[in-house]
């Protein structure tokens, strides 16, 4: 049986060679290289049961297919990755058990990233510079986004995220870095890599070669983010990618369920795929249905491609909704224009700073990093810091703030490079947000 870590190492070493620039890693498998077309964890599919239906009244045995893995290693669980063993391939095993009155869905495996990844952008030193709410980027070439480019200050003299927790969905994270410890104190955590009780980031590479191709340290510099813009909200670090910035959709689906049932007030997705999946969306549904707000990063390909779960999906629909809790960040610069390497489409809600931005880094330290999954945690702690105000609104209520305060950004980012209504409602403010300040904010298309 393939263990959690060996599936994420494969489906790490699958995405590597395949889906963003063939490049091999010293750690993938003679399989894992052979390898030249695949997005989805080879050898695994995804059932959900019919109701009322348990696992053994399934014939496993005659599709050849065996357990895995059950959702949340529940006893009673509905939802199961398979492991194929005849060989066959998973698409092959899909085509025959979907016809199975026994199961309500199947789908493969997928492969989910951080817009990172692949060494697309990576951290670099900060020095002795820490971050605050007047200034949080990279200042050595650029002028710094001003405080009114979110008007954090502003924003935390009405709160500071008291009461509030946001789940970060990662790498993991340096759970003792002095800047965050207090956060994460008493906050439900997991592994759904290595599948225990510590997400801890792994430690960083010696291999200078190897250090390149990882994202350790993602995770930890999302929610020093979160923490910058609400400083006393707690943080529920839950690792679903590996030290590359790979994982599957089984285990960000399991951790954002974990994140629903532990009462995380907002989930940071700084993570997506190019490809929808069911069980991702329902259960992004489900913790949106129970009160939780959904923040996700809408990637870094620079391209107007829908990401999930960022994008409402399923295919076609890749218009952005105003009301359903899930919101899709995408970066943008000092400027407010659209970040080279960012996505953006009408599936897009909101921008915020994603460019060199100042945050916690392991071991103790800071640094800078660019992404999409930069923008996210701001939008994250706005959402949190929202909710700290307001308990009885729910996720509709609150993107609907976060939209309403924002500006407009199309007038700064004008076809042909950026198509109209591909920034969403605009550039987040904290502070119009919070005072439930109309921000001159766009009007996009929206799902009817």
């Amino acid at each position: 049986m393939l263990s959690k870590t060996s599936a994420q190492h494969l489906a790490a070493a699958v995405a590597l060679l395949v889906a963003l620039c063939l490049l091999v890693l010293p750690a993938a498998t003679d399989d894992a290289r052979a390898l030249t077309n695949e997005s989805f964890v080879p050898g695994q599919i995804i059932v959900k049961l019919a109701p009322e239906v348990k696992i053994g009244d399934v014939n496993l045995r005659a599709y050849g297919l065996r357990v895995q893995e059950r959702f949340l290693n529940q006893p009673n669980a509905d939802i199961y990755l398979l492991k194929v063993t005849d060989g066959s391939s998973p698409q092959t095993k899909i085509d025959q058990i979907k016809v199975d009155p026994l199961i309500e869905y199947t789908e493969l495996n997928y492969l989910s990233e951080a817009p990172e990844a692949d060494a697309r952008h990576s951290a670099f030193p900060a020095g002795n510079a820490t971050p605050t709410t007047r200034k949080y980027s990279n200042d050595s070439k650029n002028p710094p986004y001003p405080d009114s480019a979110l008007n954090l200050s502003s924003a935390q003299l009405i709160t500071q995220g008291s009461g509030t927790t946001v789940a970060v969905l990662d790498t993991g994270a340096q759970l003792n870095h002095p800047a965050l410890q207090a956060r994460f104190a008493g906050v439900p955590r997991y592994d759904f890599v290595d599948d225990d009780t510590d997400p801890s980031e792994p430690p960083l590479s010696k291999n200078k070669q190897r250090l390149t191709q990882e994202v350790v340290g993602h995770g930890t510099h999302v929610a020093g983010i979160v923490h910058l813009v609400a400083p006393q909200a707690s943080i529920m670090p839950l690792r679903v990618l590996d030290r590359e910035g790979y994982g599957t959709t089984f285990h960000v689906a399991e951790a954002i369920s974990y994140a629903d049932s532990n009462e995380a007030d907002v989930i940071n997705l700084s993570l997506g795929t190019p490809s929808w999946s069911r069980l991702l969306r329902e259960k992004v549904d489900e913790a949106i249905g129970d009160g939780v707000v959904v923040a996700a990063a809408a990637g870094n390909y620079d391209s107007l491609e829908p990401q999930y779960p960022a994008s409402n999906g399923p295919p076609p629909l890749w218009v952005a909704s105003e009301d359903d809790g899930l919101i899709a960040v995408t970066s943008v610069n000092v400027a407010e224009k659209k970040s080279d390497f960012a996505n953006y489409g009408t599936w897009v809600d909101i921008a915020a700073p994603g460019d060199e931005i100042l945050s916690t880094y392991p071991m103790s330290k800071y640094a800078y990093w660019s992404g999409t999954s930069m923008a996210t945690p701001f939008v994250s702690g706005e959402a949190a810091l929202i909710h700290s105000v307001d308990r009885s609104l729910v996720p509709a209520d609150v993107e609907e703030r976060i939209r309403l305060g924002a500006r407009c950004l199309d007038q700064k980012n004008l076809p042909p490079d950026v198509p109209p209504h591909s920034l969403g409602a605009g550039h987040a403010d904290v502070d119009a947000s919070l005072k439930q300040v109309d921000g001159e904010h766009c009007i996009p298309p929206v799902n009817p």
